[in-house]
């Protein structure tokens, strides 16, 4: 379920980003920390329920999240002109929910998804990185293209572990051999 509702968030900001005017990094550092806000509320939400995952899981998943929670709430509250700073605490928060992803997906349910989105946040971690080499214009558009995709992904996933898995009997009959 989490991994739905994040795939229906990352669509949401990556909509956002697009939809903004050239040069809007300082509004896609405010939207992914929203998405890391959203995100790390619901990582902590199943670290509590737990959700199947044994202790130990239980517990890096919860910390992960608790770091993705302080760091999209550093974003959404920083101060105008320190906007270098957080695009990398905001791309440590895309790695740091690549790790999440891993250690609490569903790796029965949809193992390639899985290591799909967490590839994708990689990809945006380093889109928002190299934005000073590249530019603000394509560091953007990458990193919600990017973002798109790591949302199809999670949706995917979502809808995978959602539905039940279908099991059918299979019966064979065979006929009594009398000696």
């Amino acid at each position: 379920m989490v991994s739905g509702i994040t795939g229906i968030v990352g669509f949401i900001v990556a909509i956002l980003i697009l939809a903004r005017p050239p040069a809007a990094l300082d509004a896609e550092v405010h939207l992914l920390g929203s998405y890391m806000v959203i995100s790390g509320l619901l990582r902590l939400g199943r670290a509590q329920v737990g959700d199947g995952m044994n202790l130990p899981r239980r517990i890096i998943h919860g910390v992960l999240g608790a770091l993705m929670l302080v760091a999209g709430v550093g974003a959404v509250v920083h101060a105008p002109g320190e906007l270098s700073g957080w695009v990398i605490v905001i791309a440590i928060a895309w790695v740091l929910e690549a790790g999440v992803i891993l250690t609490g997906s569903a790796f029965l349910a949809a193992r390639s998804l899985t290591l799909i989105a967490a590839v994708l946040c990689a990809c945006i971690a380093l889109a928002l990185l190299l934005y000073p080499a590249i530019g603000v214009r394509a560091a953007t558009a990458s990193s919600a293209v990017f973002l798109v995709l790591f949302s199809a992904a999670q949706l995917f996933e979502g809808v995978l572990t959602w539905m039940p898995p279908r099991y059918e009997t299979v019966v064979i009959e065979t006929p009594n051999r009398r000696r």
